[in-house]
C-alpha cells in the first residue's frame, strides 16, 4: 500500500513538471505582431482616389500568427467622414482569413458622396492570438476617375 501512495506521488509531480515545462514553453512560442508593407495605395501609386470609382490597394501582410482579420479605414483629415472595409469569415472576403504571408491586394469602391479633399488611410491586420500591426498612408479623394491619373502622367512625360 505505501508502495503504491509513493508510486501515485511520483506519478502526479512527474505530471506536474511536464505541465510547467510545456506551460513554459507555449510562451516561449509567442510570435511576432502582424506587419505590413503598403506597395500601392491609388491607381499606380497615385495616393488619389475619385469618388464613385474603386480604388487601388496593395500591400504585403506577414502574420505569423494568421490572419484572423484586415480592416481598411479611411477617414478625411479636417472633417467627420470616414469609410470602413473589413476583411473577415463573415465578409465575402474572406481568402485572406487563416493565412500567414499574403499579398493582399483589392480594388476598394469609394462612395460618391465621399467629398474631395485629403484623407489617411490605415490598413489593420490582427491575428488569430488577438495581436495587431497597421500601416498608413496619406490619399486624397479628387474629382475625375483614374483616366484622369494617366492623363497626368503622360503630361508630364512630354
Amino acid at each position: 500500500m505505501k508502495k503504491n501512495i509513493i508510486n501515485v506521488a511520483l506519478m502526479l509531480l512527474s505530471f506536474a513538471t511536464i505541465l510547467s515545462f510545456t506551460a513554459c514553453h507555449e510562451e516561449d512560442e509567442k510570435v511576432e505582431a502582424p506587419k505590413i508593407q503598403l506597395t500601392e495605395v491609388g491607381h499606380d501609386n497615385s495616393k488619389h482616389a475619385h469618388p464613385g470609382h474603386e480604388m487601388h490597394l496593395e500591400g504585403d501582410i506577414i502574420a505569423e500568427g494568421l490572419i484572423k482579420t484586415i480592416l481598411v479605414e479611411i477617414h478625411q483629415e479636417d472633417g467627420d467622414y470616414e469609410m470602413e472595409f473589413k476583411y473577415d469569415d463573415a465578409s465575402k472576403y474572406s481568402k485572406y482569413i487563416g493565412i500567414r504571408n499574403c499579398e493582399f491586394h483589392e480594388h476598394i469602391d469609394i462612395p460618391e458622396d465621399a467629398p474631395l479633399g485629403e484623407y489617411h488611410l490605415h490598413v489593420i491586420v490582427t491575428d488569430q492570438q488577438g495581436q495587431t500591426g497597421s500601416a498608413k498612408s496619406e490619399l486624397t479623394i479628387v474629382a475625375g476617375d483614374d483616366d484622369d491619373d494617366d492623363d497626368h502622367e503622360h503630361d508630364h512625360n512630354h
